[in-house]
């Protein structure tokens, strides 16, 4: 028998395991921003908060009736299967031609992210039961479900460590920098008189961002803490 081959097997496998905790850590990242993005573009007291810190009565010119109106509308749009977004306010498009053109980037992108956070969350459920499978015992299965998710969660931790240094250090060039990188196209570079800046400026964008932290950073420190007790437990 070829000595090398036992080796060989022994670093395909730990390179296996290792890329399936970053998968895991990827997974445990990707499902909470998902989460977070569905509710900051489906959730009307989200909408109805921003536009009432950032008096979009005042910066739109419409009624708040009008406001309320458009915004029910748009938010059917990111929500069912029209290709356009169709909003008119007394019988004139609400929104420009670049700016629907824009919306259905924007609809097409939020697609994948709901998309990617169901494989996330199939991953997830995925690396649990092959864990759980793989053990002996119900309470080695545990402890090694916990050290891998601790593992994970320490990835995700140093992710999300840069992207809110990346982010709070200078907001304005990260969010520009997220728009060059997920759209193929300039669409998104619109003007204050625009109307989907008037609803939504960017200060809406960065309390969005800070949602999606929190969405991150709240399930990540309670599953760290869950998996610290099973394993703090299982060492007593």
């Amino acid at each position: 028998m070829n000595p090398i081959a036992p080796l060989a097997l022994l670093i395909a496998a730990r390179l296996a395991w290792t890329l399936a905790h970053l998968g895991l850590a990827l997974a445990l990242l990707v499902l909470p921003v998902a989460f977070a993005v569905r509710y900051a573009a489906t959730s009307e007291s989200w909408w109805e908060r921003g536009f009432e810190r950032y008096d979009a009565v005042a910066r739109t010119g419409l009624t708040p009736e009008e406001v309320d109106r458009v915004a029910a509308e748009t938010r059917d749009y990111l929500a069912n299967d029209e290709e356009r977004l169709n909003v008119s306010v007394d019988g004139a498009p609400f929104y420009s031609e670049r700016e629907v053109l824009h919306m259905v980037d924007v609809k097409r992108l939020m697609a994948r992210v709901y998309d990617a956070g169901w494989a996330a969350l199939g991953f997830i459920i995925a690396f649990a039961l092959f864990v759980l499978w793989r053990a002996d015992y119900a309470q080695q299965a545990w402890c090694r479900l916990a050290r891998s998710t601790l593992t994970a969660c320490g990835i995700v931790a140093l992710i999300f460590a840069a992207l809110a240094v990346f982010g709070l250090s200078g907001f304005d060039s990260a969010f520009r920098s997220f728009h060059l990188i997920f759209f193929s196209n300039d669409l998104w570079q619109l003007t204050s008189r625009d109307a989907l800046i008037q609803l939504f400026p960017q200060r809406f964008f960065f309390d969005t961002t800070v949602l999606i932290g929190a969405a991150i950073l709240i399930p990540l420190a309670t599953i760290s803490t869950a998996s610290w007790f099973i394993l703090r437990r299982q060492r007593n």
